[in-house]
């Protein structure tokens, strides 16, 4: 049975007259600001339920050409980096969180045919999805006053 969420939010629609008041390109910016701010708290929180091993991270290999190769690809709370990505519509904003090199976080999430799932992104989204929203508003509302000042617009 899945769980229901639901948000109330209040002082959105100052926030997007605001935003209309600054033009596309500077609501643009402004919303860059805000969403790389909420996916950088979805990725701190991400940090910090990640789970964490004490073993060694680098394996070893041998190439076709038999060179022998080694890589760490380090523990999985430091591969999550926030990265913003190309939208498909002009004045979109995309922000990402992603698990970079850290191919098992999605073994750990979904699980594969010989281990159980374990997830920890999804509750950990869940559960930061209100604090994200917070800051969003909060960095947005901050942007835009920034912007308008600067560019004396209002």
């Amino acid at each position: 049975m899945a769980d229901k969420v639901t948000f109330e939010l209040k002082g959105w629609d100052e926030l997007k007259r605001g935003l209309e008041q600054l033009g596309p390109e500077l609501a643009t910016k402004a919303g860059k600001s805000a969403a790389r701010a909420g996916a950088k708290t979805l990725a701190d929180e991400l940090k910090i339920a990640a789970p964490v091993g004490d073993e060694d991270t680098s394996r070893s290999y041998r190439t076709k050409s038999g060179e022998s190769v080694t890589v760490d690809y380090g523990h999985l709370r430091d591969n999550i980096k926030v990265r913003m990505a190309r939208p498909k519509n002009a004045h979109n904003v995309v922000a990402l969180v992603t698990f970079g090199a850290a191919f098992w976080a999605r073994f750990l999430e979904y699980g594969t045919s010989k281990m159980k799932a374990r997830p920890f992104a999804k509750p950990t989204f869940d559960n930061a999805s209100v604090l994200m929203l917070e800051k969003i508003k909060t960095q947005l509302s901050t942007a835009m006053e920034r912007l308008a000042r600067k560019y004396g617009r209002r």
